[in-house]
């Protein structure tokens, strides 16, 4: 994001009314790419036919694969955008999945992924538990895109923390109850260190497993019970959230104030608990 375009003036246009779009006809295909060196598969949900609002990487958590967002893709297509949900090659490196969504979105730029020509400015990464934290760490190294959106991620060693911290884009973090599956709501770690933090949605009566759709029996025995409310609920908030960072992208540069203006305080920015929003550890 450019230095020139303040992340507190930018928040004006989320008072904006925001409608997500009509529910579009939708098409998927699989296509094989080479990542991190190895041979992956990439589900790629798109709007059946017209241009795409924008584009978004989404990544799964730990020992998960691609059909866990297979939801998730199809409701993002259906409101404009493109989605690419790979299979990450790393069970136990979760810095190599960063590094291989880096080289994702990359390969999506220069056109070699499905036939799309990716501008990064367009492209919103998205990860889940374990897979929030390779999409953090792949946001801080490609400051051009347009957002970055959590999805109960965790932190075991810090590293989630400090890479959020060099993150230029704007950021939205949805969290569940605290539990050992996310490390005790180690997301909120991630989330207070994000300098352009959008907002912090806590869903307090989420488990792990409503952040994946379709979930599995497996998880809800390790995790705890879902439910097909609190995923849509999930689902919901994260489309949303991806067209409001899509349309913030889409803004035409503002000029940074003079040093005779009075300075925009960022306590403006209303993080008070609302609907279970932001809830204090």
């Amino acid at each position: 994001m450019p230095k020139n375009r303040p992340i507190v003036l930018l928040l004006m246009a989320l008072a904006l009314p925001t409608t997500a779009a009509t529910s579009l006809p939708t098409m998927r295909e699989t296509v094989s790419v080479e990542i991190a060196g190895y041979q992956e598969d990439v589900d790629i949900y798109r709007p059946a036919a017209g241009p795409s609002e924008g584009f978004a990487i989404i990544a799964h958590g730990f020992t998960r694969s691609r059909i866990r967002h297979r939801n998730l893709g199809r409701a993002l297509a259906e409101a404009g955008v493109t989605a690419v949900i790979p299979d990450l090659p790393n069970v136990v490196d979760l810095w190599g999945n960063g590094d291989a969504i880096v080289e994702l979105a990359q390969k999506l730029a220069s056109g070699t992924v499905g036939g799309l020509a990716v501008d990064p400015s367009r492209l919103v990464l998205i990860g889940t538990s374990a897979g929030g934290l390779a999409t953090v760490l792949a946001a801080a190294k490609l400051p051009g895109v347009a957002g970055w959106i959590g999805l109960d991620p965790v932190d075991r060693t810090g590293s989630g923390r400090a890479a959020a911290a060099q993150v230029a884009a704007p950021t939205v973090v949805l969290l569940g109850g605290a539990s050992s599956c996310n490390l005790l709501g180690s997301g909120r770690d991630i989330a207070g260190a994000l300098p352009h933090l959008l907002r912090r949605t806590a869903f307090k009566d989420a488990t792990h497993c409503d952040f994946e759709d379709p979930t599995t029996n497996f998880c809800r025995v390790l995790c705890g019970g879902s439910s097909t409310e609190m995923q849509t609920r999930v689902r919901d908030e994260t489309v949303q959230a991806t067209l409001d960072l899509l349309r913030i992208g889409a803004m035409p540069p503002i000029a940074a104030p003079s040093a005779a203006e009075e300075p925009t305080q960022p306590a403006a920015i209303d993080t008070s608990p609302t609907d279970g929003r932001d809830p204090q550890p």
